[in-house]
């Protein structure tokens, strides 16, 4: 009998296999753990506000020169653009019409003054009569002249007869052919020939000085009375109204054939060889206004740049009007009002970080702003502001170069600490 592999086979025992109970208890507490704050976390999860990215405007923070200034608008002016006035009360005749040019001293307006014309005359017959006085008075004094003259050459006469006189009876009272009254008799008649000359002799030479004074006299009144005429004959010219400057017409104030008052305004001419920019800029500027601060301009399309020169000490509807001096417009045509964008630099910043300017900086009141961690998600942070210009603004701390800023407006959840942002 052949024998059996029994004796080498080995009974091998399955062992059942169990669960570990550790392992399963892990799990059973990390279950009810989850659903425990399942719902809490649903409600934070919730409470953190969603936008859509097509609703936000982005900005890199970046760094390099800042340019403080405002943008403000204004017109082109002419930098002589007088006013012409009527210079008496009469008619008005325009002779140009509203823009034809002119050049300088051309009779633009004539004005007609019939009260003007018979003042003149009035004045020409005065000055006419006071002619012939001053010409009567230098005869007459040339008469009276003549006639002291006379009297002086008569005392003269009787002064050499009293002087023969005198030596006759000399010549008798030594010769004992006179009494010694006759002799002092002589002596006297001649010392009163001597004084009678010696008065007739003063009555001359002043009256030679009266005359003098009194032509003077009647000469200032002849120049007095010119002086009238020639101002009266210069108003009377100043009728014909001329041009100060070559220019253009501008605009007809007063109508044609009018009687107008004196000193009313009749035309402005514009002077279009030299142009100013004249500028409105806000009452909030004012005190960083300053003389020759540059301003960038563009005028139908082409830029222009230029400086400050004038600005006024008032402040008119929450503005101040201030007038610029453009440095070439030379190739340019303007017209007089010509709208005109402007841009005053007032301070110019080297290696500042900065950011585009957008809603955003008066959401929070430029205090805070959200920064995108990456493309889901924006958290807000502290920042600090500086200078701001037209298109920046500095960021003095709370952002690097390269950040990513949301600067649209955070209405809707500008109280929130993070965003979620949904394509």
């Amino acid at each position: 009998m052949i024998a059996g592999t029994n004796s080498q086979d080995e009974t091998i025992t399955v062992a059942k296999k169990t669960f570990p109970f550790k392992l399963a208890a892990v799990f059973g507490i990390f279950a009810l753990t989850l659903y425990s704050i399942l719902p809490s976390l649903t409600q934070w999860y919730s409470s953190i506000p969603s936008v859509n990215a097509d609703a936000l405007t982005t900005a890199t923070v970046v760094r390099g020169e800042l340019i403080r200034d405002v943008s403000v608008s204004g017109k082109a002016v002419a930098a002589e653009a007088p006013q012409l006035y009527s210079t008496e009360v009469g008619k008005i005749t325009l002779l140009v019409k509203p823009g034809e040019e002119v050049t300088q001293n051309q009779v633009v307006a004539q004005l007609d003054s019939p009260e003007l014309k018979a003042l003149i005359k009035q004045q020409e017959s005065t000055l006419e009569q006071l002619s012939i006085n001053a010409n009567r008075g230098l005869l007459a004094d040339k008469e009276a002249q003549l006639d002291l003259e006379s009297n002086m050459n008569a005392a003269q006469s009787k002064l050499n007869v009293a002087k023969r006189e005198r030596q006759r009876a000399k010549i008798s009272f030594s010769k004992q052919i006179i009494s010694e009254v006759d002799w002092m008799k002589s002596q006297d008649t001649l010392s009163d020939a001597e004084q009678f000359y010696q008065h007739a002799k003063k009555r001359v030479e002043l009256a030679k000085e009266r005359l003098i004074f009194e032509k003077q006299h009647r000469q200032f009144l002849v120049q007095k009375q010119q002086l009238i005429l020639d101002e009266l004959k210069r108003r009377h010219q100043a009728l014909d109204i001329k041009s100060p400057v070559t220019g253009v017409v501008g605009n007809w104030l007063v109508a044609q054939k009018n009687s107008i008052a004196a000193n009313t305004a009749i035309m402005t001419i514009v002077d279009l060889s030299e142009y100013e920019a004249e500028l409105n800029v806000p009452e909030f500027y004012a005190d960083d206004l300053g003389l020759g601060l540059t301003v960038s301009m563009k005028i139908s399309g082409v830029s222009v740049t230029g400086e400050i020169i004038a600005i006024s000490p008032e402040i008119k509807s929450n503005q101040v009007k201030v007038r610029a001096k453009l440095a070439t417009q030379s190739h340019m045509q303007f017209r007089q009002n010509q709208r005109i964008n402007a841009r005053i630099e007032f301070e110019k910043k080297d290696n500042v970080l900065m950011v585009k300017r957008g809603p955003f900086i008066g959401s929070l009141a430029g205090q805070f702003a959200f920064k995108k961690i990456d493309n889901t998600t924006a958290e807000k942070i502290a920042i600090s502001t500086g200078s701001s210009s037209v298109e920046y603004i500095e960021l003095i701390a709370g952002v690097t170069e390269g950040d990513q800023l949301i600067i649209s407006d955070y209405q809707g959840f500008a109280q929130a600490a993070q965003v979620n942002i949904n394509d």
